[in-house]
């Protein structure tokens, strides 16, 4: 019963985790132009904006009719993991706007290493065959960027230490929330927490900088679009995910965006589909799956002595 148990909710968090990484890489497709538009802190104050106001009209809604108290939890805690949350994709937008999108997707998916290696300082030491898994994980990645092989240029070192300042706060941000948030609370709940906390931290940064107003119907229509499904659909996964798996095993999940980016890229943007970022994204995937077969494992395993 217990294993049975423990199975089932491993394999639920990892669904979890897969529809965050889905819903998040749809970002790349229909929102390619926004940074342009708008720049990062105009463009990630729209999204948090309307990301409150949907989930925190959601919780509401939902809490009358039955559903949990959004104020019965750890609020400050949860603020302030916004704020980080916040600050933290910033540091990623600004990244990106001085470096080659495919020497950005390499350093930023360093972060599941450093959240193996994390928590096992912490004291969750990972099986053996999950240094395996994490191995295939980013040797996929780097397939699936083989512009990296030919060279990228002229390396902005800002935007490299901008990239792996925000791969350690992002790993930094798993373990830590997953360890100061209970697992009782509800995602929907943690997600309207963490992006208020995110508007919090962007918008006098957006204010000062000068906030810029989307214009024009499909422009206003892409950051709709931003603000809800890589933004208010995918924390809300993240953080169920988070209450079922791992940190470890979350962050692993998450690096199927890599293969989702160049599925949605030819299916949307009509890019060249490369016998090597195919081989990539197989590659990415099969590490995935060795990782969460390696976390339902020890899953069954931990709980074998609590059968009677």
């Amino acid at each position: 019963m217990h294993v049975a148990t423990a199975e089932h909710s491993s394999a639920r968090g990892a669904l979890w985790a897969l529809a965050s990484a889905t819903a998040y890489s749809l970002s790349s497709a229909v929102g390619k132009d926004l940074l342009d538009s708008l720049g990062p802190s105009s463009l990630l104050f729209w999204r948090f904006s309307i990301a409150t106001v949907v989930l925190w009209t959601g919780v509401m809604i939902w809490h009358r009719f039955g559903g949990p108290n959004p104020f019965d939890v750890p609020r400050w805690t949860m603020l302030a993991l916004g704020l980080v949350f916040g600050l933290m994709v910033l540091m990623g937008f600004l990244a990106l706007d001085r470096l080659d999108a495919s020497l950005y997707i390499v350093l930023i998916y360093l972060h599941p290493v450093l959240v193996v290696v994390g928590s096992a300082f912490l004291g969750t030491r990972p099986a053996t065959l999950t240094w395996a898994a994490l191995a295939l994980v980013m040797i996929g990645i780097v397939l699936t960027v083989p512009e990296l092989f030919g060279g990228v240029g002229e390396v902005d070192a800002v935007g490299v230490a901008l990239s792996l300042g925000q791969a350690v706060v992002f790993a930094t941000y798993m373990i830590v929330s997953s360890r100061v948030l209970p697992r009782t609370i509800d995602g929907v709940v943690t997600a309207a927490w963490i992006v208020l906390g995110a508007i919090l931290a962007i918008a006098p940064i957006a204010l000062v900088t000068g906030l810029v107003r989307p214009r024009g119907g499909d422009l206003v229509f892409e950051v709709a679009v931003f603000a809800l499904i890589p933004t208010v659909v995918s924390s809300i996964c993240f953080f169920q995910a988070m209450r079922h798996i791992v940190p470890g095993a979350v962050a692993m999940v998450l690096t199927v965006e890599v293969a989702l980016v160049i599925l949605w890229s030819v299916l949307f943007l009509g890019e060249e589909l490369r016998a090597i970022k195919i081989a990539g994204a197989i590659v990415v995937v099969g590490g995935v799956l060795l990782a969460q077969w390696v976390n339902i494992r020890e899953a069954r395993l931990a709980a074998v002595p609590l059968i009677t």
